[in-house]
């Protein structure tokens, strides 16, 4: 069946829409910016969306969509130094285990404890079908699906994490899949599956000892007043444990093989939509450039202009020396820059990595900007600074697609030798349209299949058939230690009665009375 009609009749059979909660306390701006593309296509499908959200969305207004704002929004700079970042080098993956927790515990806090999202809360006469929560270590917020007994699907936007295979039931097989923080194919050495097991493991305990106790009280404290004589509130363990389903966003192309579960759905892509028109001074500078055109954007968290004012003159000086031309997103454009550069505080990234004449992107390397990047099929320069970025860097140098450059040690030969690799040597872009010939070859848009997936969570009421049961076994029963142990420990048991039983024997016959010549003697005689 042609597969827009099969769209259209879903889209149909839908007509009234489904009631849908929409949660996303982690302030980030490409976070939100990723999400946004959820919030409007389910309102587009005909669903009554209300968002709780740091941000409005711009320019997007529908009668089927609310927007909650958590007012004032959470101040990520409270948490996360940009001096520290610009400065410093990378943080150690132990160190970036624990930022999630200190990042998104106060964040999970100022948004329950906002009187917007406090009506919510204490609310009485809301009914919702479904509870979508990005997946960012906010699992408190699970708590809005106890509320309002709707199922719940999350949606990462960083990423596959192992504790999404324990939410679905199955334990992730480190042996030859590598903890979500380091770059490591699935043919790790034998030092990587050292780290790789060490890692995991101080995950799971920090997590398990600090991160959940931690939003467990935070639960407690806002949602305590829903506990009910002989029924108190779920722990968010066993609220994790009941999510229906796991958007994430990976894609097979970028991503090495890993067991999952029908639960865990790749939707990588989803936000990249057709390239639209270009503003009129960008398209003309573009178009004007006889030896193509070089994308510098840092993302929207990180301020180009923000950088220290040594690497911004190097940028520039590096820049000017080039026969290709520089779009840059900078946030001051008063800046002085050379004649073959364009600042702009804003930039239709997406939209301008798909012009033909664009031959470089120089990226921070976030999950959304790489996969745009991926899917334009333009070659990409890595400047890491936190979190996943790295990892994202390292897997596309590794996939032939791009090169990585530590923004600490950056200097102008560094940065002027790998311009020109990656500009001179036509490997890098022969990979990129390989990477995105793969990357674009789906039975439908990433959306698409995200959009039919939520709505087959509410059609099926939850969809508890998508996990395995074993998300409820202890873990001696998963590994077959209760089948491995108790049959030794029963054969031992009986193994030491027996030697018990021969060693009172052998006693009792000690102990009877013997002749001369060691003859057991009768203790009666007739």
């Amino acid at each position: 069946m042609n597969i827009n009609l099969v769209i259209l009749l879903s889209l149909l059979s839908i007509s009234n829409g489904y009631k849908i909660l929409f949660l996303v306390p982690f302030p980030g701006p490409s976070h939100w910016f990723s999400l946004q593309s959820f919030v409007k296509e389910l309102v587009n499908r005909g669903h009554h969306v209300t968002a709780i959200v740091n941000k409005p969305i711009t320019a997007f207004k529908s009668p089927n969509y609310t927007e909650i704002l958590i007012n004032p929004p959470f101040d990520l700079t409270t948490v996360f130094s940009y001096t520290d970042i610009y400065d410093s080098p990378e943080d150690s993956n132990f160190e970036k285990v624990r930022a999630y927790e200190r990042i998104c515990t106060p964040s999970s806090e100022h948004g329950l404890n906002n009187s917007n999202v406090q009506k919510i809360i204490h609310s009485q006469d809301l009914h919702f079908d479904l509870v979508i929560n990005e997946e960012m270590f906010h699992e408190s917020w699970l708590m809005f699906a106890y509320k309002f007994n709707a199922p719940v699907v999350t949606i990462s936007t960083y990423g596959y994490s192992d504790f999404f295979d324990s939410a679905m039931g199955l334990l992730t097989p480190i042996s030859h899949v590598p903890h979500m923080l380091l770059p490591y194919g699935d043919e790790m050495t034998y030092s990587q599956r050292v780290f790789n097991v060490i890692l995991t493991v101080y995950d799971r305990l920090y997590r398990t000892w600090v991160t959940i106790p931690i939003q467990n009280g935070i639960a407690q404290r806002y949602f305590g007043h829903l506990a009910k004589p002989g029924q108190p509130l779920p722990k968010v363990e066993e609220l994790y444990r009941n999510i229906s389903l796991i958007l994430v966003n990976s894609h097979r192309t970028t991503s090495k093989p890993r067991p999952q579960m029908p639960g865990v759905v790749y939707v990588g892509g989803a936000h990249i939509t057709p390239a639209k028109p270009l503003p009129a001074t960008i398209q003309e500078f573009i178009d004007n450039s006889e030896h193509g055109v070089i994308l510098f954007s840092l993302g929207s968290l990180l301020q180009s202009s923000q950088l220290p004012e040594a690497k911004i003159q190097l940028f520039l000086k590096v820049f000017s020396q080039l026969k290709q031309r520089v779009i840059w997103k900078y946030e001051d454009e008063s800046l002085e820059v050379p004649p073959n550069v364009l600042i702009k505080k804003w930039l239709p990234q997406s939209d301008i990595l798909a012009q033909p004449n664009v031959v470089l992107f120089i990226t921070h390397g976030g999950m959304s900007g790489t996969f745009e990047g991926t899917a334009r099929g333009v070659p990409m320069l890595f400047i890491p600074f936190f979190g996943d970025q790295k990892r994202n860097a390292l897997k596309s140098a590794s996939n032939g697609n791009g090169l990585l450059l530590t923004f600490y040690s950056i200097s102008e030969d560094s940065l002027s030798a790998t311009l020109d690799e990656l500009l001179s040597n036509s490997k890098y872009n022969s990979r990129a349209k390989e990477l995105a010939r793969n990357f674009n070859d789906n039975l439908v848009h990433p959306m698409d299949e995200a959009m039919f997936w939520i709505e087959y969570v509410i059609r099926s009421n939850g969809a508890k058939h998508l996990k395995s049961s074993a998300v409820n076994m202890s873990l001696f029963s998963y590994l077959l230690l209760d089948i491995l142990v108790i049959p030794i420990a029963v054969l031992w048991i009986v193994y030491l009665l027996v030697k018990l039983l021969l060693s009172v024997k052998k006693l009792k016959s000690n102990d009877e009375p013997r002749d001369e010549q060691g003859v057991t003697r009768n203790k009666k005689t007739k």
